[in-house]
């Protein structure tokens, strides 16, 4: 039976005619048929929503399933993040382990080779002092220009003394040789009263060569960026430039260690100087994170065999206070280069 074309069930028959009396116009349409025709729309109504309930089931299922496997995911990631994490704090603190161990070694070798220098330096100030007497650098107000003057002062060897066996004694004046003295036993005073009052003149002064004033000279100055002295013998040789000149010099000590400049060999200097070894001196020296001084002089006169001349400014002039190398020994002649030393710090060009 339908209502306004609505199928309703046998026992919704009452409800529905009465619902659709309170309208102005209504069907009621009947349809004549078995019992089995009832069963049989009840049946797929039953079917629809046992599959509806299977349909819905599924998807529950389904939607459980994913958040398991989500929750296993998660799970999975949670524990590689774990391990990835213990993993990266091993590695981390094996290399804070392994950079601890460096750091120590590289400590106790350097304060190794730190006692090793000491005593090197100790050696050449010792070697120094007994062959120029030259004092240990923290003994010395102005280093460079001590230095300048041991490098610069004459080393003369004194000749074989020879023997006179008729005298006089210079001693006594007694017709004997001086060691022979039956009279004075003790070797003769050595101070400058002794041999002025005896009429004689006592050798080897340690004094540098004649004192040398020019009178007229033009400044030539060099800019004070830390190679002041580089350009100003850059400027005096020609045909090149402070930087190449500072790593000529830097090389030639880095690899001429035991090359005696001044009768002592340049590891010494170097020492007494710096307290380096002739490779970390030269390396800072090439770089340009250190000054030059008398070292450079020396090695540069040497190696280019020209003499440096180095003045200071005086009342008078120019007064030269230390000549490195030999003019004489130059291929050309006698190349001179000048150099006015300001002080501790600056060089600059002089032209005659």
């Amino acid at each position: 039976m339908a209502v306004d074309g609505e199928r309703v069930l046998a026992q919704d028959v009452a409800s529905a005619v009465a619902a659709a009396q309170k309208a102005s116009r209504y069907t009621v349409t009947f349809r004549i048929g078995t019992d089995q025709d009832g069963d049989g729309e009840s049946n797929a109504k039953a079917e629809l929503e046992r599959k509806r309930r299977e349909a819905e089931e599924r998807e529950e299922a389904e939607r459980l399933r994913r958040e398991a496997e989500e929750r296993e995911e998660l799970r999975r990631r949670e524990e590689e993040e774990a391990k990835e994490k213990e993993r990266l704090e091993k590695e981390r603190l094996e290399r804070e382990r392994l950079e601890k161990e460096r750091q120590e070694r590289e400590a106790a070798e350097a304060k190794r080779r730190e006692e090793e220098l000491q005593v090197e330096r100790q050696a050449a100030e010792k070697n120094l002092e007994t062959s120029t007497g030259l004092p240990p650098r923290e003994k010395v107000q102005e280093p460079q220009r001590a230095l300048m003057a041991a490098l610069t002062a004459p080393h003369e060897v004194p000749a074989p003394k020879k023997k006179k066996p008729e005298g006089p004694c210079d001693k006594c004046d007694g017709p004997h040789d001086t060691d022979d003295c039956p009279h004075f036993k003790k070797p003769r005073d050595d101070h400058k009263d002794a041999f002025e009052n005896y009429g004689g003149k006592k050798g080897g002064s340690g004094e540098q060569s004649q004192k040398l004033v020019l009178n007229t000279a033009r400044v030539v100055a060099q800019p004070g960026d830390g190679s002041c002295l580089f350009h100003s013998l850059a400027y005096g040789l020609g045909h090149t430039t402070a930087s190449a000149l500072r790593a000529e010099i830097a090389d030639y000590i880095a690899t001429h260690p035991e090359v005696e400049v001044a009768k002592n060999p340049i590891r010494d200097w170097v020492l007494w100087d710096s307290g380096l070894d002739p490779k970390t001196y030269a390396l800072s020296m090439r770089e340009g994170s250190r000054w030059g001084g008398a070292v450079e002089l020396a090695v540069c006169a040497a190696i280019r065999k020209v003499c440096v001349d180095v003045f200071e400014k005086t009342p008078v002039g120019f007064e030269r206070i230390s000549s490195f190398g030999d003019s004489s020994a130059s291929p050309g002649g006698s190349t001179t280069v000048r150099l006015l030393y300001g002080g501790r710090v600056h060089y600059d060009a002089i032209e005659v």
